[in-house]
């Protein structure tokens, strides 16, 4: 049988990590690659980092990697010798390793020695300041969406294909029209329980907008109909618990993961000595709520 990525030893570990530190990235110019290939310095033949941090500066790019070390056994001196040397030889300014199952004590003094940090991230039972947790995402799929263009009347037949033009001159290529659409829809149907099909249409006023015909005769556009037909997929999933913890660090994590159709939302909440911060990072998923115990369900901006 093929082996997927999917399968990989380690792979949800290195998903999870790289989802974290995408999360905390949320300040300008800070970028996080996952799987990142960097030439090495004397043979130029690729060598691969699970996750690499970009940080952009007048300097040029500062490259933190992070290794992943989801194995059955501590880590130990020579994971963080290899390691070390492969973040030389590839141009990297600093160097994490995460480990699921913790570090020997001299591959924490060799690691200090080396320059590099070492974190943990391992599963947790209960946090005191969360409790029962579960999260909601909804998915938006239009499977269909159509357009009928009313112009205004000059005496002359539209001549059919026809193109639509913004106001400034652009082919208009339906940019929007998903969005206000469900905007217009009552918040029942917008925040179903479960998973249902609507279909139905909007009138969208076009000020400014105008079409060319085949004939190249110009018409001004008076609105435009969409008819649509929309599936919103509901999924519920429970949240899990890890701690985040290094020399300099140490956070309480809780976070779940909603996967659709077509994309999925990670949620996460954490909690560090600055209070809770919640994270979404999301393809797809355009409604997000959480459950607390028996509390009524909250909407995630």
């Amino acid at each position: 049988m093929k082996e997927t990525v999917s399968e990989r030893p380690g792979q949800r570990f290195h998903n999870l990590v790289a989802l974290l530190e995408r999360m905390f990235a949320h300040k300008d110019g800070v970028t996080v690659a996952s799987s990142l290939r960097l030439p090495d310095k004397d043979t130029g033949r690729l060598r691969e980092h699970d996750v690499v941090i970009i940080r952009r500066t007048h300097h040029g790019p500062n490259l933190t990697a992070i290794e992943c070390r989801d194995q059955g056994r501590k880590v130990g001196v020579p994971q963080i010798e290899a390691f070390a040397k492969k973040c030389e030889k590839t141009g990297i300014h600093h160097g994490i390793v995460v480990a699921a199952n913790g570090f020997t004590n001299t591959a924490r003094t060799k690691a200090e020695a080396l320059n590099l940090t070492c974190m943990e991230l391992a599963e947790a039972e209960s946090f005191e300041w969360i409790g029962t947790v579960t999260i909601i995402g909804q998915f938006y799929n239009f499977t269909a969406i159509e357009a009928h263009v009313r112009v205004v009347e000059n005496g002359l037949k539209v001549a059919n294909p026809s193109t639509v033009y913004t106001a400034d001159g652009l082919p208009y290529n339906g940019e929007g029209i998903q969005s206000l659409i469900v905007d217009k829809l009552t918040t029942e149907a917008r925040n179903p329980t479960v998973r249902q099909t609507l279909t139905g249409h909007i009138v969208a006023p076009m000020e400014g907008f105008y079409i060319i015909d085949a004939l190249s005769q110009r018409f001004q556009v008076k609105d435009i109909t969409f008819t649509y037909a929309l599936e919103i997929e509901v999924t519920e999933r429970p949240i899990t618990l890890h701690y985040y913890a290094g020399e300099s660090a140490a956070l309480e994590i809780a976070s779940g993961q909603i996967s659709f159709a077509t994309g999925q939302s990670t949620l996460a909440f954490v909690k560090s000595k600055d209070g809770v911060m919640g994270y979404v990072v999301s393809t797809g998923g355009l409604s997000h709520r959480v459950k607390i115990g028996d509390l009524p369900e909250r909407r995630l901006g």
